[in-house]
């Protein structure tokens, strides 16, 4: 089984990096805007026009897609028990779009770490690697009524359900399996989109240290996520991110009360294809990620609870 491991790991990583292919809780957290159009695929207003706005009854039921893959690098992420900094490929594939009733977002990433992070037999073994989904679906309700809901600076309003599972081959043996429900406004900006969602979220996973799987308490939740797509001089660029609080769940598998969580992660890409005639199709800049707590886990029951970390990144879009 380990010489399997060892064979598999190589064309895997490769995978990630050249297909479709963040760790537990943090795979890319949005929901999709409830327009007529991709934002990253709105034309940027000239100021004499007023912006569209969503949800009008003339307007056709919004129903687009766009779907990508994409690539994440960084060298100083952190876990909680592990002392030393941890360096991850990550491949993702990502589908959002807009449907008759309101919007989706589905996400998978593959992560793989070095050796300081590693798999289950130990650092000999390699760095773990780990799959980890997010979907949201947001039910619009200007597209279920058929008409301009919007008042000040709100422009639709909304209810998102959503899942998040994974699952990782480290000594943990993460299974984690979430569920989240709550409202969504989302906000009336010129050009991409800004959405707030507050709710609740449910959670289980599986302590392959202590041999138990662990069902947390339900817990509140807010989230939010924005797409502003912008130019400097000639070049293209788009301001992407999420961020997530939540609140403590009860104790972990290892009977420490955890405590609130925050995460967030942002990235600034070019449009580089549009150079080359081909505007829209691939995505490459810079992204950061920030996560307090992870996991819940407060500073002094364990080290490397906090994540701060740059990474490069690329995306290719269909």
């Amino acid at each position: 089984m380990k010489s399997l491991t060892l064979a598999l790991r190589a064309p895997a990583l490769g995978a990630a990096l050249f297909c479709c292919l963040a760790q537990f809780a943090h795979a890319e957290v949005f929901t999709a805007p409830n327009s007529s159009a991709p934002p990253e695929r709105q034309e940027v207003p000239n100021g004499a026009a007023p912006p569209q706005t969503v949800g009008q009854a003339d307007e056709p039921p919004a129903i687009w897609n766009d779907t990508f893959i994409g690539y994440r690098w960084g060298t100083d992420f952190h876990y909680p028990g592990i002392d030393s900094t941890v360096m991850q490929n990550i491949g993702y594939l990502t589908t959002i779009g807009g449907f008759r009733f309101g919007s989706y977002a589905f996400n998978v990433d593959y992560l793989v770490s070095n050796a300081a992070n590693p798999e289950s037999g130990g650092p000999q073994s390699g760095g773990a690697q780990e799959v980890y989904s997010v979907g949201r679906v947001q039910f619009s309700a200007g597209k279920i009524f058929g008409r301009y809901l919007g008042i000040g600076p709100i422009r639709d309003y909304g209810l998102t359900v959503g899942y998040e599972f994974g699952v990782k081959n480290d000594a943990y043996s993460e299974r984690a399996r979430m569920l989240v429900v709550g409202p969504t406004v989302e906000f009336a900006i010129p050009h991409g989109y800004w959405n707030l969602t507050a709710g609740i979220r449910t959670e289980s996973n599986h302590n392959g240290i202590s041999g138990v799987d662990v069902r947390f308490n339900t817990a509140w939740h807010v989230e939010s996520s924005w797409l502003y797509p912008f130019r400097v001089g000639p070049v293209p660029l788009m301001f992407r991110g999420f961020a997530s609080v939540t609140g403590p769940k009860g104790r972990d598998g290892f009977g420490v009360e955890t405590t609130t969580e925050f995460l967030t992660r942002m990235a600034l890409l070019a449009d580089l294809g549009s150079f080359a005639g081909h505007p829209r199709v691939l995505y490459a800049g810079l992204g950061y990620e920030y996560w307090y707590h992870m996991y819940g886990t407060p500073t002094h029951a364990a080290p490397g609870t906090i994540t701060s970390v740059p990474m490069l990144q690329a995306e290719i879009h269909f």
